[in-house]
């Protein structure tokens, strides 16, 4: 679908389960990634929501949630999100949850750009954000990496499991992108 030499994103199948089971089964991965509490899954579960989805056609803000692959030999690398999808303002954020042995490599960053190229060009839209913990520097070096503006602070936004902490906003206009 959307790929650099090293990465690309494509709509998950039913048959890709067990490796969204595998990262989203974390509890401690869940807690810095995701604003609901964790409910454990089954794999299952997950391939009846895959194909649950496969069978549904999307509405237009629904999120677009893909997954992340070697381009080489196809190894499962994680996922990127396009969520809070606002056609009227033309704003949406961008997340990803990349698994351990997957993290600095860079594909995060190729990630990143990949779902902005599409929220821009596929998308039309003028505006994206990504929040993250405040303290979690390798995404938010991601983001400037690719373009994004630290914007601001949210104090005590997020919950990471020992308390409340506070979120850093990044900010990328279409305008000010580099495809």
């Amino acid at each position: 679908m959307f790929a650099t030499e090293r990465v690309r994103l494509r709509p998950p199948t039913p048959d890709d389960a067990p490796d969204l089971f595998r990262l989203h089964s974390d509890p401690e991965l869940h807690l810095i990634t995701d604003d609901e509490p964790f409910l454990p899954h089954h794999v299952g579960q997950v391939r009846a929501r895959l194909e649950k989805r496969a069978a549904e056609q999307p509405e237009a803000g629904a999120p677009v949630s893909l997954l992340a692959e070697t381009v080489a030999d196809g190894t499962f690398l994680g996922t990127g999100v396009l969520w809070g999808i606002n056609t009227f303002d033309g704003l949406a954020h961008l997340g990803i949850t990349l698994l351990p042995e997957a993290r600095g490599q860079g594909h995060g960053t190729e990630v990143i750009r990949l779902l902005c190229r599409y929220g821009f060009r596929n998308r039309n839209l003028r505006r994206l954000e990504i929040e993250t913990l405040a303290g979690n520097t390798a995404m938010r070096r991601t983001a400037e990496r690719c373009g994004f503006v630290h914007e601001g602070t949210l104090r005590e936004r997020g919950y990471d499991g020992d308390g409340f902490v506070d979120m850093a906003l990044y900010g990328l206009l279409r305008r000010d992108w580099t495809p």
